[in-house]
């Protein structure tokens, strides 16, 4: 008889029947937030970038969003489609994050994320594997409009940043999710991190830090938050 399947091979396979409608992580008010930020920056050049995007629901509504309402753009998501890089979490857990999440996501891959994206309409979208924190820069779009931070942890979350920032064009916005007071994920650790290395206030709606470059010399500061 055939050897049993390994049981990440089943989950994945299981992910193609629970993924048929689009798989969004975002709380609601988060994705509202997300696609607010997507509106308003939707004159800014250079491209959309999301920093762990899970198996890519989030990025095909948002694709399709843009499209349907007229802006064309690059989207490029960056995601080691595998889990969290065990010392990551390791650091987080000694943080107060709690042991039982860390296998949250290990049942992604890079064939499960294309297969979302393309069944639900964005064939388009750019999905990029690897841990933001060793990826090779030249990777990343050399403009940014906009960015999506959804990664957790604190170290990825304040190196997204770092390499998202330079790139940011004027007038664009990073928003990084899971930044409430009350959670157990340690993106604000990460985040608070960044404003405060670029003295930049801190920001927060809807539970999202948000990151913003003014749009030119004279106008509002910058802001994070």
């Amino acid at each position: 008889p055939s050897p049993e399947p390994r049981p990440r091979a089943s989950r994945r396979l299981l992910g193609r029947v629970l993924y048929r409608h689009p798989p969004i992580g975002l709380q609601p008010e988060r994705l509202h937030a997300w696609l607010s930020t997507l509106d308003r920056t939707r004159d800014v050049p250079g491209a959309v970038v999301e920093v762990g995007c899970s198996v890519g629901g989030t990025a095909a509504w948002s694709l399709r969003f843009l499209e349907n309402t007229g802006t064309t753009r690059r989207y490029v998501c960056v995601d080691t489609f595998d889990g969290f890089v065990p010392e990551q979490f390791d650091a987080d857990e000694a943080l107060g994050t709690a042991a039982d999440k860390r296998a949250m996501f290990d049942g992604n891959s890079l064939a499960l994320a294309t297969w979302v994206v393309r069944h639900h309409g964005a064939p388009d979208v750019e999905l990029v594997q690897g841990d933001i924190i060793t990826l090779d820069p030249a990777r990343l779009p050399s403009r940014i409009a906009a960015a999506l931070v959804d990664v957790d942890l604190a170290e990825p979350v304040r190196v997204a940043l770092e390499r998202l920032w330079p790139r940011l064009q004027p007038g664009g916005e990073i928003l990084v999710d899971d930044c409430p007071e009350d959670t157990d994920w340690r993106a604000r650790h990460g985040y608070r991190a960044f404003v405060q290395a670029h003295d930049l206030p801190e920001h927060y709606v809807n539970g999202m830090g948000l990151v913003t470059r003014r749009r030119r010399e004279g106008t509002s500061e910058d802001t994070a938050g």
